[in-house]
């Protein structure tokens, strides 16, 4: 009773990692599947990343000599830490002690590795085939897979091991989230205005990344919740009047609506971009019911995007951008059907319960201005036509 005691208080189980909800798995199986490289248990042994598991071990290795720790200091900080870790999963883990320890060890120094030769270039070795010049598509995969919800390992777990590698040092060095920052706003649209919260008690890397995104809590969210539905296309709604702009804001969250101009902050996609908006409204759905911005978000967005013309739309006002995402042959010929297939594939939400007041007056308010101005609208094409027949006889 004593142990049972002492593991609930050593992990809370409201912060217990949880796995991508069945119905949004089926949508889309292989963006919460990595591609290159696996992160804690859940894909610990696919047989198809054979080659990365070995290159893992090579960033074990080249840590332990940067560091100029022995081995065994190492399984030991991760020993103390693997009965709190293995409880951070809801899923039952199928490894034991030891081999819990060797996968935390060979993936925690992995990502603190790798973070590192992110952010120091000239570390890297002239064979790195993470950081090879003519693959960029590894970083790109490897940047998209330590994303993924079910591809996480604590964060605590990183954080001790980080300040015991480098304890002397870490006066000089950026912290782990600094580095992990770095590391992840090359395709994150981490462009957020004023300074970044890197508060290390967050659950995991993805925690961190949707923290990273997030605007004040204290401006946006409301204390009951709001039935929404859904609103007009963006041709649609171009049609009743409504005039599309670029916001200046860096926060994909800062969306407004005044005198009848729409201001939405730039997107801009990359080749995992579609993966992150899945995972991280998978993460929102287990973890963030009551605040979840990103399910707002790509609501708003699936709603705005129905047709090839709405796409079109949003790219021609550099709403969205797609320059990194698509080939360049690709971009101008494919890049409207490609958006608009895309948040087609998310799935259309036509209500839904939110806390997200600001998203909630945005889209009360279009839909008023569309319905006063669809009408006069209607009005107006009418009167053209009839004095077109007028003019006819």
């Amino acid at each position: 009773m004593s142990q049972r005691l002492k593991q609930l208080s050593e992990t809370s189980f409201y912060r217990r990692f949880s796995t991508v909800p069945d119905k949004l798995r089926r949508t889309d199986k292989e963006a919460f599947s990595p591609k290159l490289v696996s992160i804690g248990p859940f894909y610990h042994h696919g047989i198809r990343r054979k080659a990365m598991e070995d290159h893992k071990w090579r960033y074990l290795q080249s840590f332990l000599e940067r560091t100029q720790k022995q081995l065994k200091e190492c399984v030991e900080v991760i020993k103390n830490l693997a009965n709190r870790a293995r409880h951070c999963y809801l899923e039952e883990i199928d490894l034991n002690d030891d081999e819990l320890i060797k996968m935390v060890l060979v993936d925690g120094a992995f990502i603190i590795e790798l973070f590192l030769l992110n952010h120091f270039p000239r570390w890297r070795t002239e064979n790195d085939i993470i950081f090879n010049k003519h693959k960029e598509w590894m970083i790109s995969n490897v940047r998209r897979d330590t994303s993924l919800m079910e591809n996480q390992l604590p964060f605590f777990v990183l954080d001790n091991l980080f300040n015991f590698a480098f304890k002397s040092r870490l006066q000089e060095l950026p912290s782990l989230l600094e580095l992990a920052y770095h590391f992840f706003g090359a395709e994150m649209n981490l462009k957020a205005e004023g300074p970044r919260t890197f508060d290390s008690n967050v659950k995991h890397l993805l925690d961190a990344l949707r923290l990273w995104h997030l605007p004040d809590p204290q401006d946006e969210q409301g204390d009951g919740w709001k039935n929404v539905e859904a609103i007009p296309g963006a041709s649609h709604l171009r049609a009743a009047g409504v005039r599309f702009r670029m916001s200046e804001s860096k926060c994909l969250f800062h969306i407004n609506f005044s005198n009848g101009f729409l201001y939405i902050p730039c997107l801009e996609l990359f080749p995992g971009t579609e993966s992150f908006l899945r995972n991280i409204t998978a993460f929102e759905h287990s973890d963030h019911k009551h605040d979840s911005y990103f399910i707002d978000y790509v609501a708003f967005l699936g709603n705005l995007i129905n047709t090839r013309a709405d796409a079109k739309l949003l790219i021609k006002k550099r709403i969205i951008n797609i320059d990194n995402w698509l080939g360049h042959d690709e971009t101008s010929a494919k890049g409207d059907e490609a958006l608009a297939k895309l948040f087609n594939s998310f799935g259309k939400v036509s209500q839904f319960w939110t806390r997200n007041y600001k998203f909630c007056n945005v889209r009360q308010n279009l839909k008023a201005y569309y319905r006063s101005h669809w009408h006069w609208l209607k009005i107006s094409m009418k009167r053209i036509s009839m004095s077109k027949k007028k003019l006819s006889v």
